[in-house]
């Protein structure tokens, strides 16, 4: 994963996550995923490729935010159109803290049994029309093991390979 940097814990609460560096046309952003209690084998990260990802947003049949995933494919060449809505600004607030304080990582289910294979989104809608919004060629995802080789096939960054949470995030030496 050309993102993930290494495990550290959070500035403001000690929890130790896995932390992501993402580029962007305007700065490096910072990303995580935190290890639970349990659980954490079934949690997968996968480095998606932004346009591949869209594509498969969009694809999504009655999706509640299929006006968004839409937007996100048809002004494609004009990121203004996603600054306009009204929640982008709280991704931008989000993802000032910097690496300090990364923001979670978006949360994506992979339909790759459907026809027309699909993913929608659990969490993290405007983290993503933000990146998006400002070229992030790539950048991690939540999955499920289970759907993680199906969303790398389909939208994963080249030469990357999914990890669970469990792998990137170790248990703690007592």
């Amino acid at each position: 994963m050309e993102s993930y940097l290494g495990v550290r814990a959070s500035a403001w609460n000690g929890q130790r996550g896995a932390l992501f560096r993402v580029h962007t046309s305007v700065a490096d952003v910072y990303l995580s995923v935190s290890r639970s209690n349990y659980g954490n084998e079934e949690r997968a990260v996968v480095e998606v490729d932004c346009a591949r990802l869209l594509r498969l947003w969009r694809d999504a049949p009655r999706c509640e935010h299929a006006g968004l995933a839409n937007l996100a494919i048809l002004a494609s060449g004009n990121p203004q159109t996603w600054r306009a809505h009204p929640r982008f600004e709280l991704a931008a607030e989000g993802f000032s803290f910097g690496e300090h304080d990364p923001v979670p990582l978006a949360e994506v289910s992979c339909q790759a049994s459907a026809v027309v294979p699909y993913v929608t989104f659990t969490d993290g809608v405007m983290r993503t029309l933000w990146l998006a919004a400002y070229a992030a060629k790539s950048f991690p995802v939540e999955c499920g093991v289970h759907e993680a080789e199906a969303l790398q096939r389909l939208a994963g960054s080249a030469g990357s390979r999914w990890r669970s949470v469990a792998e990137l995030v170790p248990p703690q030496a007592a």
